[in-house]
C-alpha cells in the first residue's frame, strides 16, 4: 500500500488577522453597548427631571385650588410664596404663573372666572424643555 502523507498546515496559536478580527469585534460591540447605557441612562434622567416638575405643578395646582379667587391677583408675591412653599429649586427649574380673567375677553361679564397658567421650564443636555399646565380658578 502506498501511502500519500497529506500536508497540514500547523496551527501554533492565533495569527495576526485572527487578533486583529477579534478585537474589531470587541471594539465593535463594546462601542453598541456602552451607546445603550449612554441612551437609557440619558432616558432615565429626562423622565426623572420630567417627574420632579410634575409634581411641582401639581403642588401648585392643589395650592391655587386651596385659595380663595381674590387671593391670587397679585402673581408675583403669589410665584415667591409657592416656590417658598414647595421648595422648587430655581436652579433647575424656571417657574412663571400667568392669569387670564374671563372679563378681560367680555367687559359685560362679571369677574368670576379667571386661567392661571402654570409653567415649568427646564434645561437638560443643552434642550430647554418646559410643562405648561391651564388651571381654571371659579369665584365661589
Amino acid at each position: 500500500m502506498n501511502e500519500e502523507k497529506i500536508k497540514i498546515k500547523k496551527e501554533n496559536g492565533a495569527t495576526g488577522l485572527d487578533v486583529a478580527t477579534g478585537a474589531l469585534i470587541f471594539i465593535l460591540f463594546t462601542t453598541v453597548i456602552l451607546t445603550l447605557y449612554v441612551q437609557i441612562y440619558k432616558q432615565s434622567a429626562i423622565i426623572k427631571i420630567h417627574e420632579n416638575a410634575m409634581g411641582y405643578i401639581i403642588q401648585i395646582c392643589e395650592d391655587i385650588d386651596m385659595r380663595e379667587y381674590g387671593e391670587i391677583e397679585n402673581l408675583q408675591e403669589y410665584t415667591n410664596l409657592i416656590i417658598a412653599k414647595t421648595g422648587l429649586p430655581l436652579d433647575k427649574y424656571t417657574l412663571t404663573l400667568t392669569q387670564e380673567k374671563y372679563i378681560d375677553s367680555h367687559p359685560e361679564a362679571q369677574d368670576i372666572v379667571k386661567r392661571i397658567n402654570v409653567n415649568i421650564r427646564y434645561n437638560f443636555d443643552g434642550q430647554d424643555r418646559e410643562i405648561e399646565v391651564n388651571k381654571i380658578k371659579v369665584k365661589e
